[in-house]
C-alpha cells in the first residue's frame, strides 16, 4: 500500500469519526431539548403545581414571624395549648409555620398579618379572631373539631346543661327531615366554630322540653328558651340568642355582639378580674354589679352600626338597680322619639380624631414592644428628611450676573456694536 492511499484511508476514517461525533452531540442536544419539553409539559400542559399541600384537615396552625412581638407573646400560650389538646385526645394537630422561611406556602394561603391563627377542617379555612388565651383557644378547637350538629340523648343533655351555662347551645328536637331542620343545618354550618348545635330524637326528649312545644330551643343562663317562629325567622333568632345575658366584651367579639340587632349596654370596670363570666355564675356577677358599683368607671349604651354611644350622667358610686333600670327605659324612649343626642358617630372630625388616636396607640405599642426596631424604622426616614430639609434651607440661591452673561458674550456684543456703528458712519459718508 502506497503512502498516498494510506493517507486517503486515514482521511476517510477521520471524516467518518467527525460525522459520528457530530451525530452524537446533536443527539445529546436533542435529548436535552426533549427532557426540557417533558419538564415544561409537566408543569404547564398537565397543570401540576410546583408545591402540593398534602393534608390540611383537622389542623390548627399559627402563622408567625420571628421578629413579631405579638408572636413572641403567643408562643408560650401556643405550647400550653398543644399540651391541653393532647391531654383531651382531640383529633386535632396543633402546629406553627414560620412565614419568613415558607413564604410560598403562606402566600398561597393568603397570610398577610402575624400572628394569623387558622383552623382547617375538611378543606374549609376558619380564621380565629378571638382572645389570645389558652382557654379561649381551647374552646375554639373543641367547637371546630366537634360535629356540626351532634346527636345527643338524655344523658348528654344533662352534661350540656352543666357545661354550657354561659355558652349558649341550640337544640333541634324531633326526627322530621323538613325545612326547619335544613335551615338549622345551614345555620350550624356557618356558626359551628362559635356555638354548639345539637339534635335530639323524639324518644330522648325529656318531659320538660316537650311542654315547651317548640321545634328549636336554646339552653343558656341555666334555662331553656324556645323558638316559636317560622323558618324564615330562625336565623335572626339564633343570631340574637347566641350570647349569654352578660357576655364579656372585648375587641375580638364586639363586632359579633353587634349582630344581635340590639343596642349593647357596656359596663367598663377597673377591676375586670371580678367580672370574668366564664369563671363565675351569672347570678353572682349580677349581684356584684348591682351591689358594688364603686369599681365601675362608666356605663354606656353603644350602637355598633353607627358608632354612637350614650353615657349615664349619674356618678358610679350612686348608681342603684332602680336608677339603672329607669335610665335604660328613658333612654330607649328617647332614642325612639329622637330626643336624646348621641355622642361619637361617623362624622369627619370624629373619624380624624379616631385615626389620630389609633395611630398614636399603634406607635406607642411598637416602641413599648420593640424599641430598637421602632427607633430604626422611624429614625432613618426622619434623619434623611432632616438632611434634605437642612440642605434646602441652607443652600445659597444668590446668582452672579457673570453666570448668565460670561465675558465672551460681552465681547461679542461689543463687536456687534462696533460693526453697527461703522455701517452707520459709512452710510452717513455716502449720503454726504
Amino acid at each position: 500500500m502506497t503512502r498516498s492511499s494510506r493517507s486517503m484511508i486515514y482521511h476517510k476514517i477521520a471524516i467518518i469519526v467527525l460525522i459520528f461525533d457530530w451525530i452524537y452531540h446533536r443527539m445529546c442536544a436533542m435529548r436535552c431539548l426533549l427532557l426540557l419539553l417533558l419538564l415544561l409539559s409537566r408543569y404547564f400542559l398537565l397543570g401540576e403545581p410546583l408545591t402540593v399541600v398534602i393534608d390540611l384537615n383537622e389542623k390548627f396552625l399559627d402563622f408567625y414571624a420571628p421578629w413579631c412581638a405579638h408572636c413572641k407573646r403567643l408562643l408560650p400560650i401556643w405550647e400550653h395549648l398543644g399540651h391541653a389538646v393532647s391531654d383531651k385526645n382531640l383529633p386535632v394537630r396543633v402546629a406553627k409555620m414560620d412565614c419568613t422561611r415558607f413564604t410560598n406556602a403562606c402566600n398561597k394561603l393568603s397570610i398577610s398579618g402575624y400572628p394569623t391563627i387558622v383552623f382547617f377542617r375538611q378543606g374549609q379555612k376558619i380564621e380565629y379572631f378571638g382572645e389570645r388565651t389558652k382557654e379561649a383557644l381551647l374552646n375554639f378547637v373543641i367547637k371546630s373539631a366537634a360535629p356540626i350538629v351532634e346527636s345527643i340523648d338524655a344523658v348528654r343533655l344533662n352534661d350540656i346543661r352543666r357545661d354550657y351555662r354561659n355558652d349558649p347551645a341550640f337544640i333541634i328536637l324531633g326526627d322530621d327531615d323538613d325545612d326547619m331542620r335544613t335551615e338549622f343545618q345551614t345555620i350550624a354550618s356557618s356558626l359551628f366554630s362559635k356555638n354548639r348545635f345539637f339534635s335530639m330524637a323524639n324518644s330522648s326528649v325529656p318531659e320538660q322540653l316537650r311542654e315547651l312545644r317548640a321545634r328549636v330551643t336554646v339552653f343558656k343562663d341555666s334555662s331553656f328558651f324556645p323558638f316559636h317562629g317560622s323558618v324564615e325567622k330562625l336565623k335572626s333568632w339564633i343570631m340574637a340568642e347566641r350570647w349569654p345575658l352578660m357576655p364579656r366584651a372585648s375587641h375580638s367579639n364586639l363586632a359579633d355582639l353587634a349582630t344581635t340587632g340590639k343596642l349593647t349596654v357596656l359596663v367598663i370596670c377597673t377591676e375586670v378580674l371580678h367580672l370574668i363570666l366564664y369563671k363565675k355564675p351569672i347570678s353572682s356577677v349580677m349581684y356584684y354589679l348591682y351591689e358594688n358599683f364603686v369599681t365601675v368607671k362608666y356605663i354606656l349604651v353603644f350602637n355598633y352600626t353607627t358608632y354612637e354611644y350614650y353615657l349615664n350622667d349619674d356618678e358610679p358610686d350612686k348608681v342603684t338597680r332602680a336608677s339603672l333600670v329607669s335610665w335604660l327605659s328613658n333612654l330607649a324612649d328617647g332614642i325612639d322619639s329622637g330626643v336624646v343626642v348621641p355622642l361619637g358617630g361617623r362624622s369627619l372630625p370624629v373619624r380624624i380624631r379616631r385615626m389620630i388616636f389609633e395611630l398614636y396607640s399603634n406607635v406607642t405599642q411598637m416602641f413599648a414592644t420593640q424599641p430598637l426596631l421602632s427607633s430604626v424604622l422611624f429614625g432613618m426616614p426622619i434623619a434623611f428628611l432632616s438632611i434634605i430639609c437642612y440642605s434646602i434651607c441652607s443652600a445659597d440661591f444668590t446668582v452672579d450676573r457673570e453666570e448668565f452673561y460670561p465675558d465672551d458674550e460681552e465681547y461679542d456684543e461689543e463687536i456687534d456694536i462696533d460693526e453697527h456703528s461703522r455701517l452707520v458712519d459709512s452710510s452717513h459718508v455716502k449720503n454726504e
